[in-house]
């Protein structure tokens, strides 16, 4: 036989041999994220427990694999989640699948992945809250991403440039409307939100314009013992960040106020930062709330708040007072606003017509803003920058 006819027949049996392996023993598709309507994502995070949600395209329910190390080692089932209808725990027809992951170890980097019957998704990852009241960490704040979700994935993409978030603070308005379906969530927040989702987790306020959607409770928890609700408070070091649904009633005697009240009251923490989606100060086109003036900046002056986030106008705006820094980050992907009521609010320091989010680099006795302004290729510029003090 010649040499040429040996190397076909090696080639033949190897061939044979390879082929029998795998009718013997089938390979499980891994990384096939395309088996995913909605990618695994984190909820509720604190320093010993977790949430990982996703929505596959066959309905099944599948778990989770995960641990410090991609050799993972501990499982989670997943299940269906409930949602809260006429005061009731439900099944949601066609919802997302939730795992709960319970003894876990705090200021630890997790990993996880989820396991389908077809396949298994990419591994990603969440870092889980410190014990250390001192820890030093960052953490990334922006809003309004509704409407273009090509420019919400360039300021995704650009806010997870070398940073690693704890967390992202979002202000509301991710999707047009309240009436819109699970596919419009999808494109319009999930797949471009999709960098920081697989290596952090949201916590997110209601918008005004998915304020009445009873997807946004299928999608997004509060912490705690607050799952179910608007409102919601975590700590994460020294910082305490608490939020309402600025959409609804939050004047004295409501549920959000008295809610809000006892929250500032029971926290000692150096640094308390409020989130809601209504600015209290602005200058962009839909101005100051004079309800959030009115009602919530004495209990925020009362309590020491350092800082309050929002966005509803879509720009950039800092502004200060009586020494507290109020921040609108409405530069998600929604249309952008220029200035139109400076007279509302003569006190602003800093406005920016810009796509934007602001990183917070919380140091040793000290949180650091900057804010950063990314154009439709992506490229980053800082347009801002404070120091705010205990």
């Amino acid at each position: 036989m010649s040499a040429i006819g040996n190397i076909r027949q090696i080639l033949t049996f190897w061939l044979l041999a390879v082929l029998l392996i795998l009718f013997l023993f089938p390979l499980t598709p891994v990384g096939a994220d395309s088996d995913f309507e909605i990618l695994p994502y984190v909820q509720n995070v604190n320093q010993t427990s977790a949430a990982i949600l996703w929505k596959s395209v066959d309905q099944m329910t599948g778990s989770v694999e995960y641990g410090p190390t991609t050799a993972y080692g501990a499982l989670a089932d997943g299940r269906i989640k409930y949602v809260i209808k006429t005061g009731l725990p439900q099944p949601e027809e066609g919802s997302v699948i939730r795992a709960q992951l319970d003894n876990l170890v705090a200021d630890t980097v997790y990993h996880y992945r989820v396991m389908l019957s077809s396949s298994t998704s990419q591994d990603r990852t969440f870092r889980t809250a410190p014990a250390d009241a001192n820890a030093t960490f960052t953490f990334l704040v922006y809003g309004d991403s509704r409407n273009n979700p090509e420019m919400h994935a360039q300021v995704a993409s650009a806010s997870v440039t070398g940073c690693q978030p704890a967390f992202v603070l979002h202000a509301g308005d991710l999707v047009p409307s309240s009436g819109v379906g699970k596919s419009v969530w999808t494109k319009q927040f999930f797949k471009p939100a999709d960098p920081l989702l697989k290596v952090t987790w949201f916590a997110v306020t209601r918008g005004n314009h998915e304020n009445m959607s009873g997807l946004f409770s299928l999608f997004f928890e509060g912490t705690g013992d607050s799952q179910d609700k608007d409102y919601y408070s975590f700590d994460w070091g020294p910082v305490h960040v608490v939020t309402l649904n600025t959409n609804n009633d939050y004047e004295p005697g409501s549920e959000q106020y008295q809610f809000l009240e006892r929250d500032l009251a029971g926290t000692s923490g150096p640094f308390k930062v409020f989130l809601g989606h209504h600015p209290a100060y602005s200058s962009g086109f839909h101005g100051s709330t004079k309800n959030m003036q009115e009602h919530l900046q004495p209990l925020f002056e009362r309590y020491g708040v350092q800082l309050v986030f929002a966005g509803h106008d879509h720009d950039y705006e800092r502004t200060i007072v009586n020494g507290i820094t109020y921040v609108v980050s409405g530069g998600g992907g929604a249309p952008l606003y220029a200035q139109k009521h400076l007279k509302q609010n003569s006190t602003s320091v800093v406005f920016r017509k810009a796509y934007n989010f602001v990183q917070v680099d919380v140091v040793s006795g000290a949180i650091i803003l900057t804010a950063w302004a990314v154009d439709n290729h992506g490229t980053m510029t800082i347009v801002d920058g404070a120091v705010i003090k205990p």
